[in-house]
């Protein structure tokens, strides 16, 4: 049973901490998107000299939604082992 509760605690965890990540991803591309915004004007003002920034940026933005992609994958696949699990134990309480 030990096992079981250091298996529960663990996965509660584990899904604080993907769902902190998360919050986290989110405030920095709100904040990426805002620099983004900026830095485009940047371009129309003073021209190409922003233009590298820009990319940067860009790239960051990219590399951010990847991370939370990846957050959406592991918890899909917590979800669909959770649906699983419930399958079993209806499976099992019938036998």
């Amino acid at each position: 049973m030990a096992a079981m509760d250091d298996a529960k605690s663990d996965l509660v965890n584990v899904l604080a901490r993907l769902e902190a990540h998360w919050v986290v991803l989110e405030a920095e591309l709100v904040e990426i998107n805002k620099d983004i915004t900026h830095c485009e004007q940047c371009v129309g003002k003073y021209g190409e000299y922003f233009t590298y920034p820009l990319q940067h940026l860009k790239e960051l933005k990219r590399q951010k939604k990847g991370k939370m992609k990846d957050i959406i994958k592991a918890m899909e696949s917590f979800n669909d082992n959770l649906i699983g699990g419930k399958k079993l134990v209806k499976a099992l309480e019938r036998d």
